[in-house]
């Protein structure tokens, strides 16, 4: 009887708080084959969704909020589990136990204070296990130079970079390196976020509570920006930090295109009377200081250009060793007009060069010229060349026959 009474109390507090199979479900199992006639397992079933944690959550740091799910077995001469969650109000409801408000608190102090209510006020010898089954969300706000700002859906494990994520990224003249996080206590965090992104420091890269707020600032296009531009994803215009150095620009969330040329980085700078453009080779990236108003291209690496009678004539990508043949058979081989063995490269400093075992550089230019016989007959095949041949010969017999 008082099993049923139990069961009827519990479904009557499911029902009423709203829960549903996305945050579990209460069911009455049997244990295994050996479970005693009667006796019931409650337990809790299904999570909202799967979480893909960086560690393990520390229980001494987890903060407790609304709508974290908590799993409390209650061990007595039956085993009793129950899914709970957490108010609105901050508040965990035990049915036939009482309220116990836990907001605010680590994980620890909260088991620990459910524990203890429940030992107090109820079921003094039992044994209590609580556990953290499920974890909430909540928005919170990000302000400033993001694609959509707004709220934005987050948990309390999730971090600086899937919030800016889920906000559709940084605009392009965000200050990365200045971001404001304003605490839901009142307290100020500065988070230079490329330092996350270059070093890998978590500090950079912090995870929020409801009520706080991220601010990240524009910055002005005219005085602290650079263009971007040549074989990159994403060119245009980015805002950089003060003595913020090529190598540490390179080393943000720059994509490279699959041919970008790092030895080929092209800075144009202007002067007070005049542009003026640096070539800044690798061993400089460390060195070299950006100054508002650059323009950086970064060329696509050159390769090899197959022109003339091939198949596929057009640009390949640069593969050290290859010979002529190996380009020609790259670009789909020669046509029926051209003849590979007569081809012809142009260097690019005006050199030609003719032979099949040519060092191939890059910027090269492969050129399949005509066959021989292809230049005097043209496109004419076999049969029309004996035809073309033998109405010669016949006019000739003709002309010839009455002399």
């Amino acid at each position: 009887m008082y099993n049923i009474i139990s069961f009827l109390i519990i479904l009557l507090v499911h029902v009423a708080f709203g829960q549903d199979n996305r945050f579990g479900q209460l069911s009455l199992l049997k244990e295994n084959t050996d479970v005693k006639a009667g006796e019931t397992i409650q337990a809790v079933q299904s999570f909202e969704e799967t979480f893909f944690l960086e560690k393990v959550i520390n229980p001494d740091e987890y903060i407790l909020g609304p709508g974290d799910e908590l799993g409390i077995n209650i061990l007595m001469g039956e085993n009793l589990t129950l899914p709970l969650k957490i108010t609105p109000t901050g508040d965990v409801f035990i049915p036939s136990v009482g309220i116990v408000g836990v907001s605010g608190m680590t994980l620890i102090q909260g088991i620990d204070k459910i524990t203890n209510y429940i030992l107090d006020n109820a079921y003094p010898n039992a044994k209590v296990s609580v556990a953290l089954v499920n974890i909430r969300y909540f928005q919170i706000q990000v302000i400033g130079a993001v694609n959509t700002p707004g709220f934005v859906r987050s948990s309390a494990v999730d971090r600086l970079d899937r919030i800016i994520d889920r906000a559709n990224g940084f605009h392009q003249l965000a200050r990365e390196f200045e971001i404001t996080v304003k605490r839901k206590s009142g307290k100020l965090e500065n988070i230079n976020y490329l330092n996350f992104i270059r070093n890998g420091d978590l500090s950079q890269n912090p995870t929020f509570l409801e009520g706080d707020i991220i601010i990240i600032p524009f910055g002005n296009i005219n005085d602290e920006s650079v263009a971007l531009r040549g074989a990159v994803k994403g060119a245009g215009y980015d805002v950089i930090e003060p003595g913020e150095t090529l190598i540490k620009f390179l080393t943000r969330n720059i994509k490279l295109d699959t041919y970008s040329d790092l030895q080929s980085v092209i800075i144009t700078r202007e002067g007070e009377n005049s542009k003026s453009f640096k070539r800044i080779l690798p061993s400089e990236f460390s060195h070299f200081q950006l100054m508002a108003g650059d323009i950086i291209d970064i060329l696509r690496e050159r390769g090899i250009m197959v022109n003339g009678f091939v198949q596929e004539p057009g640009a390949y990508e640069f593969i050290p060793g290859y010979s002529i043949s190996d380009y020609i058979s790259i670009a789909g081989g020669n046509t029926l007009e051209g003849s590979a063995n007569r081809a012809v490269v142009y260097h690019p400093d005006g050199s030609i060069d003719k032979g099949n075992n040519i060092l191939l550089n890059r910027g090269d230019v492969i050129v399949v010229p005509r066959t021989i016989l292809n230049t005097f007959v043209g496109r004419l095949s076999l049969l029309q060349m004996t035809a073309y041949i033998f109405s010669i010969y016949m006019s000739y017999l003709a002309a010839t026959a009455y002399i």
